[in-house]
């Protein structure tokens, strides 16, 4: 099981985040999935809500985004990936007006899976202050 649950988390990036397919997460995430990211408020619960969030957050938000993978961490039923993204044509960030701004970040994701190979959690972790001196919102030596 734990091999296909890294094998979820793989696609997941590739068709919905670099493929900006947002109606392919229910294939990946159980319908009560509980999503941790630094770019939402509070939690996100349901798959509905989270598609929401990655069209708002992650799809609409730059014009093309890129996921290579450096770290896998694989257990019975959690993935751990540290992972880069490279992300092309950012609009708005955090309330920010940063277009055409390019903006790369390492992140830690965990994904817990439940018995039937679907994600019920997600926590995003990523180094939102170095994301901010890229887009030129902040900047510091």
């Amino acid at each position: 099981m734990s091999i296909n649950n890294l094998e979820t988390v793989k696609k997941y990036f590739k068709y919905c985040v670099d493929g900006k397919d947002a109606e392919r997460v229910k294939e990946y995430f159980d319908k009560d999935v509980i999503i941790h990211r630094p770019d939402c408020d509070a939690p996100v619960h349901g798959v509905e809500n989270f598609k929401k969030a990655l069209l708002e957050h992650v799809i609409n938000r730059y014009e093309s985004i890129e996921t290579t993978f450096s770290k896998e961490v694989v257990t019975d039923d959690v993935v751990v990936v540290h992972l880069k993204h490279v992300a092309q044509g950012s609009n708005t960030w955090h309330g920010f007006d940063v277009h055409g701004k390019d903006v790369t970040w390492t992140a830690l994701t965990y994904f817990r899976f439940n018995a039937e190979g679907k994600v019920v959690e997600e926590i995003v972790e990523r180094n939102e202050l170095f994301m901010a001196k890229q887009v030129g919102i902040i900047d510091y030596q």
